[in-house]
């Protein structure tokens, strides 16, 4: 914003001016800083309409394959998220993205999005629609940089209105239940689809071709016993 570089200079600005140019949202944060509450507190954070998993590639991808496998991958996290909040989707939202900062490089942002017969937790059935929409918007000559997939229409998991017509398997929340189990105790991907490659034969972990770039990443010494600080 111009002229304004830190918190004590937005406190001090024109009101009407920043409200005039930047909109009303930046004029309740000006008075909250300024001591004049503009934004109740909310003890209790409100139930969510959608649950969305993204990541930027660690290089631009080219193959089908591997924008499945990433799609894939972060439709298993977001359904993690929906059961640990007990919820469950009526609809789910697939979008890929080329890289915007190469101007001179073709552009294809797609997305598509479907609802379910009938609202599901079930990773497997997310997953046949997230492949499927992904491949229905997969276009060949182009360098994906990003892909996400989004969750709608979220509603209590408790609260299920079936279909005359669709068949509900049984085993379905026993078997989310144990995946989420096993990766609660044994480490995110400890058990996943074979969707996401996330391992070869033997079970060792493979590193995708999508990864992001964790190069520069912050080492983790509050949480990680391996990556402590060591004074000799």
């Amino acid at each position: 914003i111009e002229g304004v570089l830190t918190a004590a200079d937005l406190v001090h600005a024109d009101s009407d001016t920043l409200r005039a140019r930047y909109g009303v949202t930046l004029a309740r944060t000006q008075r909250e800083l300024q001591g004049i509450a503009c934004f109740s507190l909310e003890e209790v954070e409100p139930d969510r309409q959608q649950i969305v998993v993204s990541r930027s590639f660690g290089k631009e991808v080219v193959a089908l394959e591997d924008v499945q496998q990433a799609v894939a991958t972060f439709a298993q996290r977001a359904c993690e998220k929906l059961r640990g909040r007990s919820l469950q989707a009526g609809g789910v939202w697939v979008f890929l993205h080329t890289n915007p900062f190469k101007p001179g490089a073709p552009q294809y942002h797609p997305s598509k999005a479907l609802n379910f017969i009938s609202p599901t937790t079930d990773t497997r059935e997310v997953l046949v629609v997230v492949q499927a929409l992904t491949k229905a918007m997969w276009r060949e000559g182009y360098r994906y940089k990003k892909a996400g997939i989004g969750l709608l229409d979220l509603t209590a998991r408790d609260v299920h209105q079936g279909d005359l017509f669709a068949q509900v398997d049984p085993r379905s929340h026993a078997l989310m239940d144990v995946m989420d189990r096993a990766n609660a105790k044994f480490g995110r991907g400890a058990m996943a689809f074979a969707s996401s490659a996330k391992r070869v034969r033997g079970g060792e972990q493979r590193r995708q071709v999508w990864a992001m770039n964790q190069t520069a990443l912050s080492p983790a010494y509050t949480t990680r016993w391996d990556q402590l600080v060591r004074v000799r």
